[in-house]
Formats: structure tokens, C-alpha cells, sequence
């Protein structure tokens, strides 16, 4: 079982996301961040290597692919470690409220403990 913790937005409806450990943000790291609209995350990481690359011929290709390397590394990582939480607060600064923190199995059932959730929290539709 997996921890989810369940956000409702202004308008009703009921988001998912993880706990812990983020495999996509792992592997696809500053797209992941653009796929789910971190825009400053993503294009900033991709700034960041489009300089070194830019800068290849004043640093050094060497060194320019050792950095390149540890960024890579390094973002992958933070992602992996961090990038549900970035999501979550995405989610916080957009006027998403968190409602629950369940147990589920996947994301599917985490969503409709999520709805039961909605319906008997108070002031909540």
C-alpha cells in the first residue's frame, strides 16, 4: 500500500499525489516538471544545461560533460526525492485544500477513497 494524499480544488474536483519516492520525476526530471506545469522548475534546469553547453568551448568539453553529468544526476534525485512534494505545493498555491492522506494501492483507488473523503469532511460538496 502506497500513502496518497487527496486535494480538492475550488471547483470541486479531487487530485492525487503520492507520498515519497517519484519514479517519473527520476527519470524525465525537468519534462516531468513541465508536464505538470512547474514552468520556472523546468525551464530553469533547462537553461542551466543549455548554458553549459553554450559554454563548452570557454570551459572545456571535458568539464562541460562532467557538469552536464552531475546536473543530470543531481536533478534526478531532487526529483525523484522531492518531486511529489514540489506538486503538493503547487497544488497549495493554486487554492487546493488537502483533505485526506489515505492508503490505497494505486492512484485510482486512492481517488475514490479521496471523493468519500469529500463528501463526509464538513463544509465540503
Amino acid at each position: 500500500m502506497k500513502t496518497y494524499k487527496i486535494f480538492k480544488d475550488p471547483l470541486g474536483s479531487v487530485q492525487a499525489i503520492k507520498d515519497g519516492w517519484s519514479w517519473p520525476g527520476f527519470f524525465f526530471g525537468a519534462f516531468w516538471a513541465l508536464f505538470h506545469r512547474m514552468w520556472w522548475v523546468g525551464l530553469g534546469l533547462m537553461g542551466v544545461a543549455t548554458l553549459i553547453i553554450l559554454g563548452e568551448d570557454t570551459i572545456g568539453t571535458g568539464v562541460a560533460d562532467g557538469l552536464l553529468n552531475v546536473l543530470s544526476v543531481v536533478v534526478s534525485v531532487g526529483f525523484g526525492i522531492g518531486g511529489n512534494a514540489l506538486r503538493v505545493g503547487q497544488y497549495i498555491r493554486r487554492g487546493y485544500e488537502e483533505i485526506a492522506v489515505v492508503q490505497a494501492a494505486n492512484v485510482e483507488m486512492a481517488l475514490i477513497q479521496g471523493h468519500a473523503a469529500a463528501v463526509t469532511k464538513p463544509g465540503m460538496r
